[in-house]
């Protein structure tokens, strides 16, 4: 069977998007990522990022919350999908940004290119992986609807893999 594997998690506690991708790359002494993709055309793909930023534009939404709602943000507040390539192909930035979009649109994230949906950024992290960060509150201060995200994205792989071919790595 051809192998994306996505790994889904939604942070445990009240997380920005700033401590999630803190995490994320943390580990990683002088590694810069790499932005492929993200909700804004303004955000253009980039060499280096500066997470912080990216992290506060990501949590725009999460601000503007309590103003039109009167509800504070719940206790998750960032979802993350982090996609491995364990098949022989090495895939182009335009694999990655399809898979990213397959991804996206069947797990709720942003159906259907939404302009209310939620905010993501999708950054490579290294040769074989992606990782797709998303706050879980759409830009019309309503929550995502995300159920079965795992499920869905674990799909979305499995056909992008199947459509393109791809080849499980020995």
């Amino acid at each position: 069977m051809p192998r994306l594997s996505p790994a889904l998690r939604r942070a445990a506690h009240r997380k920005h998007s700033t401590t999630l991708l803190a995490q994320l790359h943390g580990s990683e002494p002088g590694f810069q990522p790499y932005l492929l993709s993200a909700w804004s055309p303004e955000l253009t793909v980039q060499d280096a990022v500066a997470l912080p930023l990216l992290a506060e534009l990501l949590d725009e939404p999460l601000a503007l919350r309590k103003p039109r709602t009167g509800h504070d943000p719940a206790r998750r507040l960032t979802w993350h999908c982090a996609i491995r390539n364990a098949t022989t192909a090495e895939l182009e930035d335009d694999d990655w940004f399809e898979l990213t979009r397959e991804i996206l649109d069947a797990t709720g994230v942003e159906p259907d290119a939404d302009p209310a949906a939620c905010r993501w950024a999708a950054l490579r992290n290294q040769a074989g992986g992606l990782d797709i960060v998303a706050t879980v509150i759409r830009q019309d201060g309503r929550w995502a609807r995300l159920h079965n995200d795992t499920y869905f994205a674990r799909s979305a792989c499995a056909n992008f893999a199947h459509d393109h071919g791809l080849h499980p790595a020995a």
